[in-house]
């Protein structure tokens, strides 16, 4: 680009001495371009500055379970290469991509009381009526909540949020990082809003509580992995192609994970 600059100025001066048009027209385009190449350089200093922010943050992000964190998301990993995506071809194969989208239908149904209630906590009063109709429809017309006739017939669209996303829009700080086995990358933030939404998400077994799917709580905690592993199959390889180019993959899939639900608490 400088060169660009320099090559301009030579033929600048080299036909200084050409009749006035000549002359107006060469100036003019040299003034386009000079501006051209300065917004350039503008743009690049913009993105360079960015780019900049961006590794500070990456630098200042309190991680005090680094190692641990890194050798989980390498077992994850190796999991989801190795035993996740072979099956979860298996069971596309075996399970129509019809029957599949109901039972993700089902289980996004029965987080009804989870999306109330932290609607109302959030002030979304709105939203919760929304959500109350969308239970109300899915439940009934659309069989236990396995066809979204909410959304396909009047146009009620979701409005998913949880105790972390409810923290977060009060002010609360993500705190620091930590990788679940099976379940990937969290903040404790996200860990306290899943154990208190656990009290009232019909998935997690409570023995005070008249509704439940599963009992005991690990069965729950089998159901709740077969809900991500069916919710995964829908999206092929997306693993694959999300993790492709990372150079460093736990650090790349926890500052992801940090802007994903950063961007769900600012909507």
């Amino acid at each position: 680009m400088k060169f660009f600059v320099i090559l301009l100025l030579f033929i600048s001066i080299l036909f200084a001495n050409s009749n006035s048009l000549i002359e107006q027209k060469k100036a003019s385009k040299i003034e386009k371009k000079d501006t051209l190449v300065e917004e350039n350089f503008n743009e690049f200093d913009d993105f360079e500055n960015e780019f900049s922010e961006n590794d500070k943050l990456t630098e200042e992000v309190f991680d005090p379970l680094y190692s641990y964190n890194n050798w989980m998301t390498g077992v994850n990993d190796y999991l989801m290469i190795n035993i996740v995506e072979p099956q979860a071809k298996v069971y596309r194969w075996v399970i129509p991509e019809g029957g599949r989208t109901s039972v993700l239908n089902a289980f996004k149904n029965l987080y009804f009381p989870v999306n109330f209630a932290n609607n109302i906590l959030q002030t979304k009063v709105e939203n919760a009526g929304n959500e109350t109709s969308r239970f109300l429809l899915n439940s009934t017309i659309g069989i236990l909540g396995l066809f979204d006739v909410a959304d396909s017939w009047f146009g009620i669209k979701p409005h998913v949020e949880d105790f972390g996303q409810t923290l977060g829009y009060y002010g609360a700080g993500s705190g620091f990082p930590v990788v679940l086995p099976f379940f990937g990358q969290r903040n404790v933030r996200d860990l306290f809003g899943t154990f208190a939404d656990s009290y009232i998400d019909p998935i997690y077994y409570n023995d005070w509580r008249f509704y439940n799917t599963a009992e005991p709580y690990w069965h729950s905690v089998l159901l709740k992995g077969y809900e991500d592993f069916n919710e995964y199959s829908l999206t092929p390889e997306a693993y694959e192609k999300l993790t492709a180019d990372s150079i460093d993959l736990y650090p790349f899939l926890r500052d992801a994970y940090e802007q994903y639900r950063n961007q769900l608490i600012k909507e």
